[in-house]
């Protein structure tokens, strides 16, 4: 009976990606989305360690650019194509793959090593289960040249919307950019709309909107797009913005051409050496002094696929990567903060400042735009920012378009199946 009791759990362990052999070793493919060459690199170093530390496991890693991988990775989701491991990131989409049941239920492996001491499980946990691990997560903010806003007559960066206001005709007057932005990417502008309306209206209404609970024709989504045309009024953004990605925009303010960006901090891994002592982070500036703090701050995750040929494997690779010296390692090649909460942070300057930022805005963290809103919602919302960029005087037309994508977006979402219970064998 002991016998019998000792294979049974040697089994168990294998299974949950806590023991390793031979036998159940294979081929694990490994799709990841990437940003930049920072990101490539540090995904790259990441399975090259893992490799290391399980020689046995032939891994096959493909890297795509983020719009690439975006785009096509969900329709693979259902076909044998399908990889063992990919990256996505929490918010309503993952959920949604969840549900129509694409994801494996890695429940087993979160109870095995009590992740719920280690990492956050609410953005992705669905009906109770857990089907991701989340990996890393990178506050968004504004960063300013301070050595081009100084050349411009500006003594510190602008900390309230009167003071961006101020800003942006000064560098214009001076020559430069004010804000560089990579219009041609949607969630650059769904950034500009998030922190708009959060700092206009508090975090609880922009959680409602968030959430389809809200109108888009209200007047506090309004006033956000007024305040927003404000600012294109005032020519504070690149004018060819909209034929501007985020690397584009990401160089003009590496150039010393623009003054400021909103972007998320992963982006500091690609700053050039030259530059970065002259790159400054603050938190979004404040529109409506009497709001709690409230940030944008995505996180990402790795999942394994319902239709993985190689489960045990992943499940070796997702408990590789939550130790906390793998985490750490992937969290400073990439310019973010590990969610595994014994993790070390870099400790930079610009770490310690966006670290502070999402300790003052506690729990009022929001994914962003695109992530929190279902695909269709996303979709239109992206188009309809473009469209308000190009014409800001037809904010009323954007605005009654967002809102008749809401009254079905979120409807098919509350229709859509339960994920489906799923054996884990391979």
């Amino acid at each position: 009976m002991k016998l019998i009791r000792s294979v049974s759990a040697a089994v168990a362990a294998m299974v949950l990606g806590l023991g390793s052999t031979a036998a159940l070793a294979g081929v694990l493919n490994i799709n990841f989305g990437a940003e930049d060459n920072s990101q490539r690199e540090a995904y790259k170093t990441l399975v090259a360690d893992f490799r290391s530390a399980n020689p046995d496991v032939d891994v096959h890693l493909v890297i795509q650019d983020t719009p690439t991988y975006r785009k096509g990775l969900p329709a693979t989701l259902d076909t044998d194509a399908a990889p063992d491991v990919f990256n996505w990131f929490a918010g309503d989409q993952l959920r949604m793959m969840a549900q129509r049941g694409a994801l494996d239920d890695i429940s087993d492996i979160w109870k095995a090593n009590t992740w719920w001491n280690t990492f956050p499980s609410a953005a992705i946990t669905v009906g109770g289960r857990q089907f991701a691990l989340p990996y890393q997560y990178y506050p968004w903010g504004l960063f300013t040249r301070r050595d081009v806003l100084e050349r411009a007559g500006i003594r510190e960066a602008p900390h309230d919307l009167s003071a961006i206001m101020t800003a942006c005709s000064k560098l214009r007057k001076a020559g430069f950019t004010p804000i560089s932005l990579g219009a041609k990417d949607g969630w650059a502008l769904a950034a500009w709309f998030d922190f708009i309306n959060m700092r206009a209206n508090g975090f609880e209404y922009h959680q409602q909107l968030l959430d389809g609970k809200a109108t888009y024709n209200d007047s506090n989504v309004r006033r956000t797009f007024a305040m927003w045309k404000q600012l294109i009024d005032a020519k504070c953004f690149d004018p060819n913005a909209l034929a501007v990605d985020e690397h584009g925009a990401e160089a003009q303010l590496y150039a010393g051409r623009a003054g400021m960006i909103l972007m998320g901090t992963v982006a500091s891994a690609s700053f050039p050496e030259v530059v970065r002592p002259v790159i400054d982070y603050q938190r979004f500036p404040v529109i409506d002094s009497g709001q709690a703090a409230s940030e944008a701050a995505p996180t990402d995750t790795f999942q394994v696929a319902a239709r993985a040929k190689n489960k045990a494997d992943a499940r070796r690779f997702l408990k590789y990567v939550a130790s906390s010296a793998a985490s750490a390692k992937l969290a400073k090649a990439i310019g973010s903060f590990p969610t595994n909460k014994f993790a070390p942070v870099a400790g930079t300057v610009l770490d310690l400042a966006s670290y502070k930022v999402l300790t003052d805005a506690k729990t009022n963290i929001v994914q962003g735009f695109d992530r929190d809103v279902p695909a269709d919602m996303a979709a239109a919302g992206v188009k309809g920012f473009q469209e308000f960029f190009a014409k800001p005087d037809q904010m009323y037309a954007v605005m009654n378009r967002l809102d008749a994508v809401r009254g079905t977006a979120y409807a098919a979402v509350a229709d859509a199946p339960a994920a489906p219970a799923r054996s884990r064998k391979n």
